[in-house]
Order: structure tokens, then sequence, then C-alpha cells
């Protein structure tokens, strides 16, 4: 209840019984509490007209990036005496250092500023806005405002830095890159010689091959490097997830998918996004920094879901990509999932798969004992049947401990290109 009104039903209450009893000291009483009355009334807190800009410093970060909020607080109006502000933080946001609430006096005209520090989880967050109330100091007036100072944080995956990875697609456009494209030219990695032709430099000429036809010049050529269509495929898929209380697998496949396309992106490729869940979520293919924003911005809101239609990954709608492109799957893979990968390779696609580990992630978290290691020992088996058996069908499988930072455990793997090898037994 209302404090004004219970003040004023306790000071009639005594009225009435002091006049009924005749008791002066009862009266006095409720002369006391009807002076208390009037002092909130007149020293009730005036209209409320605060202005309040809200800084945010960085608005774009990673989820270890501390983010300092900065409240700029001008009172339009009267005197406050007393005047609480609370700023409304998103609900996935923890505050590290100080508070979003501020009480304090305002003298009119006077201008402020609170800051405090924040953390947040991946994602788009949003502040609701910013409530203040006015109290007097008896507490039996108050006046309550919101303004409507919205503002928003990005925060992005953590991208780990991969200087290069190889991949041998068997389509490349004419732009020139950093994909070998199977095609004699200008480039680094030797492709095979050529009778020779006017314009060819010296350093160019193959001495050895010349020396065995006497009556002709032979020049080494090398594989012309452009760029080329990647599609990255996330999968999004609440089965393949897996949850424990140091965090989500599937944060992890974040991790991976935005290392991949910052660095496909800043090898000059096309490059665009398929979140496979609970919905089709596409990011139509495209080059350089707008493209990197689009579909980091996808990474960012992509949440786990389930779906009846997505269930199995063979409703990847592969026409999407452009044929016989490099097709990436970020994935931990199920035995089901075999046919359909196996199929793409088939119609002409390039395709590698990188599995962060479920086994390895989830027996993390379980008590080291007998019956642990040998149900961990009997999943490792059976992923390894299918990883040979894709290996097998011309598919690049990388297996990874997340336990180690992707950059460090795929730099090596992703710039070999002896991985691209249908031969390759190796694992990491």
């Amino acid at each position: 209840m209302n404090r004004t009104y219970l003040s004023g039903f306790l000071a009639l209450a005594l009225i009435f019984f002091g006049l009924m009893v005749l008791n002066n000291g009862i009266l006095a009483i409720s002369l006391l509490l009807i002076v208390y009355l009037a002092s909130g009334l007149i020293f009730s807190p005036p209209e409320i007209q605060i202005e309040i800009n809200r800084r945010i410093d960085p608005h774009r970060a990673t989820p270890d990036d501390r983010i300092e909020i900065v409240l700029r607080i001008s009172n339009k109006g009267k005197h406050l005496e007393e005047v609480l502000i609370k700023d409304k933080v998103p609900a996935k946001v923890k505050i590290i250092s100080g508070s979003s609430s501020l009480l304090t006096e305002l003298s009119e005209n006077e201008t402020i500023e609170h800051s405090y520090t924040i953390q947040g989880e991946r994602g788009i967050h949003y502040f609701p806005g910013i409530e203040i109330s006015a109290n007097d100091h008896f507490y039996l007036s108050r006046k309550i405002t919101f303004i409507n100072e919205q503002g928003s944080i990005f925060i992005m995956p953590q991208v780990p830095k991969i200087k290069r990875i190889s991949i041998r697609p068997r389509r490349t456009h004419v732009f020139s890159g950093s994909i070998p494209a199977r095609i004699g030219g200008p480039g680094v990695e030797f492709f095979g010689v050529r009778e020779y032709q006017f314009g060819d430099t010296l350093q160019r000429i193959n001495w050895r091959a010349s020396a065995r036809h006497p009556d002709t010049l032979f020049s080494n050529e090398f594989l012309q490097e452009r760029v080329t269509d990647v599609g990255i495929i996330l999968d999004a898929r609440k089965a393949t997830d897996i949850r424990i209380p140091q965090g989500s697998l599937f944060e992890h496949k974040i991790i991976a998918t935005a290392a991949l396309t910052d660095t496909f992106i800043a090898q000059g490729n096309r490059v665009g996004l398929l979140v496979y869940g609970q919905i089709l979520d596409w990011t139509f293919p495209g080059y350089g920094k707008i493209q990197r924003e689009r579909i980091f911005q996808k990474l960012a809101r992509a949440q786990t879901g389930d779906s009846l239609v997505f269930e199995k990954l063979d409703s990847i709608p592969t026409r999407m990509f452009p044929a016989h492109s490099q097709l990436v799957l970020v994935s931990s893979l199920t035995m089901e999932d075999a046919p359909l990968l196996i199929n793409m390779r088939a119609q002409g696609y390039q395709v590698l798969v990188i599995s962060p580990d479920p086994i390895k992630f989830q027996q993390s978290s379980l008590p080291v004992n007998r019956e642990t290691a040998l149900g961990a020992r009997l999943a490792q088996i059976e992923r390894k049947l299918l990883f040979n058996k894709l290996r097998h069908a011309g598919l690049v499988v990388l297996n990874w401990d997340v336990s180690i930072p992707f950059n460090q455990a795929m730099q090596v793997a992703l710039s070999r290109l002896a991985l691209w090898s249908h031969h390759l037994r190796g694992r990491i």
C-alpha cells in the first residue's frame, strides 16, 4: 500500500479514536501524522524533465571485450532532491564493474555522467530504455517516467586468424586470386612445360628440356591463381549440439565458421553462408568487407533448433551453390549424414568438412572412470569409420579437438595442398 494513503488512513483513525475516548495524547500523535503528510505534499518532487544520452564504447565487440556504458544525465527542470536512474540492460549482458543504477540529487540545469562496464554473449543486444523515479525525503510522493533511450551492442563471434586455406575446386572465376585454377599461366606452382613463346623471360626457360631438343626452346608454365565460389554450411541442428556446464559445442562451430569466412573473403573469393537448422538462413554469395559483415551478423544471431524437415542433411538445397564450387560443412556429423555428403561429392562439388569432436567435448565434463573411457573409445571407433567412409569417397574431413584453439589446430592442416589428395589417411 502507498505510504501516503497508509499515513492518511492512520491519522484519520487516530483522530476518530481520540475524539471517541477524549484522549489528548492520541490526538497529538494524529497531529504529528498530519504534519508529516503536509510536509510530504509541500516538498513533493516536481515534474521530471531529464534528458539522458547513452554512449556505448565500443558498439562492436567480442564476448571477451569490456564495453563501457556512459550515461550523460541533464536536468532540464527544477531541483530534484532524490532521483533514482535505472538503465535497463539486455538479458544476456552481465555487469562486471559499476552499477546500471544511480541514486543522486540533481540541481536545476545540472549535468552529470555515470558509467559502468559490461560483457555480453554472442548476438545483437538492445537496451530497452531508462527508468527514472523521483522521491521527496519523506518518501511520501513519488514520480516515475521512462525514457526510450534505446541502443544496441553487436557482439560478434571470435575470429581466429588463419593465414591461408588451400582448396582445389573444379571451377574458378577469371579474376586473379589465390586458388590454383588448373590452367597454365602466370603463377607460383609448377604446371608443365610448353614451347617457348615470344615474350617469355629467360627465367622461365626450361634449359634441361631444351638441351634434349636442340631445335626448340621450352618454357615452364605455372598454375594460374584465381578466385572461386565458396559455400559454407553451418550445421545448427539441435541434435548435433552438445551442452555442458563449460559451454556449448555450437559456439565452437560459430568460431570455426567465422574464421573460415574471414580467410576465404580475405583471399578474394566469393563466399555464401547457409545456416542449416530449424530453418534455412541463406546469405547470398558476395565479395569483400560488406559480405563479411553480412555473414558475421548472421553468425551473431545464429541459434540451434529442431525441425522435422531439416532433421537430416539430405534436405540441403545443393542447387543454391554454383556448380563445381567449393563447399565447406562445419558439423559434428552423425552416421546418417554420410549419404548426402557423398552425393554432393558425386555432383562435382569439392567438399571440406570441419568437424568439432563431440566425444572429447562431452567427455571433458564426465567423471574419469573405466566406463566413461570405454564408452568414449567405442564412440571414437564409430566416428573413425564414418570419416574413413567419407574420405574414401573423396571428401576432406578434418577432426577438431575443441580444447585446442581453432587457428592452432587447423593452421597446418588447412594450408597443406597434400590434404586434397584422395589418399589422405592422416588425422589431426
